[in-house]
């Protein structure tokens, strides 16, 4: 596909995203408050899984230390808020560009690939984890704090549109980007890194774009969900399932798509809230079983196996 030809299908399927921006926007009036509390929890999974999705799925480097980013604009975040009563509208930019030059230290694990890349990035989001843990002005207002406490100025419908706002902007920068020029560039590294350095491509520069589009959009959704949550610690934000999470959402709904995160974070979300509150004991089992069999039957993912037997209908 060409640059042109991809260009010219940007401006409607920006339309479309739009349009269901929109849409998504009128369910509070339909929706109690648990719901749109739950649709908060969606946009943000969605918003982390694309994310992941740029380095992880696009540009074929699978990261397992993502998380860090989620949990570094949260604490950002909750440092600015509590010790500075910074404002959230301005806290969310600056949390976004602080993760941004700090994801430019994880730059030297690009010269690995595959096994290697994914161990460094988790061995990074570890070490990242333990200074959090252990510096005493990091981990709260007292001496003796363990998490943050955040104030809560904001109802949860505020919290809804931030989400959605963000989740927008985010959607329409990573459909930006794969219909731009790095976009190919990352695909072609993807596909074969040498051929790609041979034919021209300035591999680093392109693999450091997407790698600090991927870590900032993390930040941002960090920054919503720690004044949502209210109350923040380690244990809630550097969590190695929020990383586990970004990469099942993706791989379930169909890794290297724009929409696969999406499906996958619609469709996980609902599935674990159904399971949880239908059948608590089995809740897990019920999780992990049904995502198994999606990536042992369909590893392309639900699109894939839509897309399938969409085709054989046809036929």
């Amino acid at each position: 596909m060409t640059i042109q030809s991809n260009n010219r299908s940007l401006p409607r399927q920006l339309a479309w995203l739009v349009a269901g921006t929109g849409v998504a926007a009128l369910l509070p009036w339909v929706a109690d408050a648990y719901w749109t509390r739950l649709l908060v929890f969606m946009f943000i999974n969605i918003g982390l899984a694309s994310s992941w999705n740029i380095v992880g799925g696009i540009t074929g480097y699978p990261s397992f230390g993502h998380g860090v980013f989620f949990g570094m604009g949260a604490y950002t975040c909750a440092i600015l808020m509590s010790r500075y009563q910074v404002p959230l509208a301005l806290v969310i930019p600056v949390a976004a560009v602080v993760v941004g030059v700090f994801s430019l230290a994880f730059m030297p694990m690009f010269k690995q690939r595959g096994f290697f890349f994914a161990l460094s990035t988790l061995a990074a989001a570890l070490a990242v984890d333990s200074v959090i843990r252990n510096v005493p002005w990091l981990r709260g207002l007292g001496a003796n704090d363990q998490g943050w406490n955040l104030p809560n100025d904001h109802s949860v419908l505020f919290y809804f549109y931030c989400a959605l706002v963000a989740l927008l902007c985010c959607l329409a920068s990573i459909l930006v980007l794969m219909h731009s020029r790095i976009g190919l560039a990352l695909r072609a590294i993807h596909k074969d890194e040498i051929v790609a350095s041979a034919a021209g491509i300035h591999c680093a520069r392109t693999k450091m774009i997407a790698f600090v589009m991927s870590a900032m959009w993390p930040a941002v959704f960090g920054a919503i969900y720690a004044p949502f949550l209210v109350y923040i610690s380690p244990e809630t934000v550097f969590d190695l399932k929020i990383t586990l999470n970004m990469i099942v959402f993706t791989v379930f709904g169909g890794i290297g798509t724009f929409l696969g995160p999406i499906v996958g974070g619609v469709g996980l979300t609902l599935i674990d809230q159904f399971a949880w509150s239908h059948f608590l004991d089995y809740h897990s089992l019920i999780y992990g079983v049904l995502i198994v069999l999606i990536i042992t039957f369909s590893p392309g993912g639900v699109l894939s196996w839509v897309q399938r037997n969409g085709q054989g209908g046809r036929a």
